[in-house]
């Protein structure tokens, strides 16, 4: 197996400790990737990646696609640091993948033939239970499944084992799409990139179109949270010209490109976006993480390689899933499989210290269920009295909901989050703090909300 850091990494104890450091005497924090551990799995070409969590069990689990004949291997990543293959499916196209509530829905990266329909309710007993036309890529979100090649279809999932068709948009082109909230990103392949509003799936319209000559494949991309600026990718690229353009979408009918990444020895694959982070799968460069925190100057700041292959070829580093309810990275390799990283990052707004206080004083528990939706359960302990404050922050550090402020005497508590903020709104799945402080000290706990 090959594994390459080209920049600097550490063990994970040594991060533990160089956290504590940071904390310890206020050193800027550098976001950094940690290989939790690697599995290699059935067939020669490995391809997509995606996740799954087992409500009732609390589990974790990758789906690992194959373009070889070996369908679909899940894994068992609830030890991340221990990865366990637990099924395979051979019977379905392991292409491109998705999961909708507790089916893989997977393609053949074609237009001929169909796509499988694969019940993973038991991870460990995997059903094929139907199947629809396959595509070259899908993609699933909120009840709507979105097919690209030959042309963009959109389906319903409301009978999950047998998708409606709704809508299609004709034409043979096409190669991926995702959506972002009411908006449907269509990268069209060697046309153009289109953007439809999809407040009605069965008649999306169109709002905008990128078709710029020097983009040679529409590929693939993300938007930003706020829906402000979109990220192409072109697998198609040969040096010089960029592998990722960044496009201002804040007037879809006249996108304006503001800036661009070049690599003369690597393809880009997929990227997808979180907060002031893109991770990007770069076939022979590995997995890439940028900071995108100013569209205009994106900068890679991290990046492994998990493939001894070089140059601008299809090979190394083809899927990359950033859902996972902890915060954990899962990268699917054509050679060498699945990939499991960490990013640390600080908590901006949550100040250094979080580690001090002592269960002698007080003690803030995991909450229970973890992960959870729509609600979760939190525990502490005070050993003495004291005045408590517990509030949850989003990933980037800023305050959600303040839940306890006040002197409570010595005792047990618990309290309920129902998944809103301040204003009663629901929130976002994603990785969320729970902070609790008292007299000065503090701890905290890492919580997930999944869809």
């Amino acid at each position: 197996m090959y594994h390459s850091y080209r920049s600097t990494h550490i063990s994970l104890k040594g991060l533990l400790l160089s956290l504590i450091l940071c904390c310890s005497f206020g050193i800027a924090q550098t976001p950094t990737l940690v290989l939790l551990d690697d599995l290699n799995v059935p067939g020669s070409f490995k391809t997509d990646v995606w996740g799954y969590v087992d409500i009732a069990s609390e589990k974790y689990y990758a789906i690992v696609g194959d373009q070889s004949g070996s369908g679909i291997t899940i894994v068992d990543v609830t030890d991340p640091t221990n990865l366990i293959q637990v099924a395979n499916v051979p019977t379905v196209p392991g292409f491109d993948l998705k999961v909708h509530q507790n089916y893989v829905y997977t393609v053949n990266g074609g237009n001929n033939g169909n796509g499988g329909i694969v019940d993973i309710s038991d991870p460990a007993n995997p059903q094929v239970v139907g199947g629809f036309p396959s595509a070259h890529n899908i993609w699933i979100d909120n009840g709507y499944l979105y097919a690209e090649f030959d042309g963009l279809k959109i389906y319903s999932l409301s009978d999950p084992v047998n998708p409606a068709l709704l809508w299609s948009s004709g034409g043979f082109d096409g190669h991926d799409a995702i959506t972002h909230g009411n908006i449907l990103y269509d990268f069209h392949g060697y046309s153009v990139t289109n953007i439809y509003d999809i407040t009605t799936p069965g008649t999306p319209q169109l709002l905008g179109v990128i078709d710029d000559p020097t983009i040679a494949y529409n590929h693939s991309g993300d938007v930003t949270e706020d829906g402000r600026y979109l990220f192409i990718c072109d697998e198609l690229s040969n040096a010089p010209s960029p592998d990722i353009t960044v496009w201002d979408i804040l007037d879809p009918s006249n996108p304006v490109r503001i800036d661009e990444y070049a690599d003369n020895d690597a393809i880009v694959h997929n990227i997808y976006v979180r907060g002031s982070y893109a991770f990007v799968s770069y076939y022979t460069a590995g997995l890439r993480v940028f900071d995108v925190s100013d569209p205009s100057n994106i900068q890679m700041i991290d990046e492994y390689d998990t493939n001894a292959g070089t140059g601008e070829v299809f090979a190394g580093a083809f899927g990359c899933y950033i859902e996972d309810p902890r915060g954990l990275i899962y990268v699917s390799d054509w050679d060498n499989g699945l990939f499991v990283f960490e990013f640390e990052t600080p908590l901006v707004g949550i100040e250094p210290g979080d580690i001090a206080g002592t269960i002698e004083d007080f003690q803030l528990l995991q909450n229970y269920p973890n992960p959870f939706n729509p609600a979760t359960t939190l525990r502490y302990n005070l050993n003495r009295a004291a005045e408590v404050t517990l509030t949850i922050y989003n990933s980037l550090g800023q305050p959600v909901k303040n839940l306890v402020r006040g002197e409570q005497s010595s005792g047990d508590y618990s309290i309920n989050w129902n998944g809103t903020d301040s204003n009663g709104n629901p929130v976002s799945a994603g990785i969320y703090v729970a902070r609790l402080s008292t007299n000065g000290s503090v701890q905290s706990i890492k919580m997930a909300l999944i869809e």
